[in-house]
């Protein structure tokens, strides 16, 4: 294959945003229309470079042929759409029943996410998948504010402050922390190769519910007897879950990316100023804007990230497209 033919074939893989299987795929059949394009052209009397020329301005530009090309495979089914949206809704239905606080139902819906987060990784990470992974991350979060008291003590400690926190409790709580960070951190990076929408996607609850446990930890702590104070949040926790819950359908079954950007930019920083107001009764209007900025700043982290790493979970030349990309034309190009 001529070196134009594989530029043109990586400009568009790099703008599907697609899983890896359908990228393949999609890049095989356009391997199949320029090898018969270009034997056609050649037969008509054209040179292999000249033919090679033709068939890609037939094809049209790579970034219109991925975006068209993800308009027809990204869309997902209606049973799709409702298996992305359970996980919003269940811990949703915690929190409007209060049962959040349950020592048995709690953590049985967390081990049962987690569980379906782990089956829908092994069997090619869904589009579906993501609204799982987020919350997989929760108990991590939940892990690090159980340690917050010993983080403090021992900063409180540098400064000159009190005793030491114990070494054991201390290596424990920066194991803790280093680990949770490196498991976000790592499944991060994996899902921005794929699409950066799809990694603030699976990142959109974090900034709610960290917003949530400060206040909790304020008003007695997670872990402690539970009071109605600890469940004065719970409905507006409830309704902006639920609307992520909605917007998570809606992203499943939307095939154009633009609306799932502005679906998920604009809900997202709805339901984290939605959950602060609420939180944090008093903010006012500028507090209300200032929370939405936020949170829209931390959903375009990803766009920025996957502009310095690149797009594509896997690398190496041509490996997407199968052995008549990498045989060499008979021109040797």
């Amino acid at each position: 294959m001529r070196h134009e033919t594989r530029a043109y074939l990586e400009d568009v893989r790099s703008h599907l945003h697609l899983d890896l299987a359908t990228e393949k795929r999609i890049v095989s059949e356009l391997c199949s229309y320029f090898r018969d394009k270009v034997d056609e052209l050649q037969e008509e009397g054209l040179s292999e470079r000249d033919a090679t020329r033709e068939a890609i301005k037939s094809c049209g530009r790579a970034r219109a042929v991925a975006r068209l090309m993800y308009e027809a495979y990204s869309k997902g089914s209606w049973s799709e759409a409702l298996v992305s949206s359970l996980p919003h809704l269940l811990i949703a239905g915690l929190f409007a029943l209060h049962l959040w606080h349950d020592l048995v139902l709690g953590p049985a819906v967390f081990i049962s996410i987690v569980c379906v987060t782990l089956f829908g990784w092994w069997r090619g990470k869904p589009n579906w998948l993501y609204s799982w992974i987020g919350y997989s991350f929760l108990p991590l979060l939940i892990a690090g504010f159980a340690y917050k008291g010993t983080l403090e003590q021992f900063l409180q400690f540098l400064q000159g402050k009190g005793a030491a926190p114990g070494i054991p409790v201390l290596l424990l709580t920066f194991a803790l922390i280093v680990l949770s960070l490196w498991i976000i951190i790592r499944t991060a990076v994996r899902v921005i190769r794929r699409d950066w929408i799809l990694a603030s996607f699976m990142l959109v609850t974090l900034p709610i519910f960290s917003s949530w446990l400060l206040n909790v930890e304020q008003a007695g702590g997670l872990f402690r007897e539970s009071s109605a104070v600890v469940y004065r949040w719970d409905a507006p926790m409830a309704l902006a879950l639920a609307l992520l819950g909605i917007t998570s359908a809606a992203f499943i079954r939307l095939r154009q990316r633009r609306l799932k950007v502005g679906a998920l930019l604009s809900v997202g920083s709805l339901s984290l100023a939605m959950v602060g107001y609420n939180l944090w009764g008093g903010l006012g209007l500028l507090g209300f804007f200032s929370l939405s900025i936020f949170m829209l700043v931390f959903l375009l982290i990803p766009a920025l990230v996957e502009s310095k790493i690149g797009h594509g979970e896997q690398k190496g030349e041509a490996w997407w497209a199968g052995d008549w990309v990498q045989r060499p034309s008979i021109t040797g190009q």
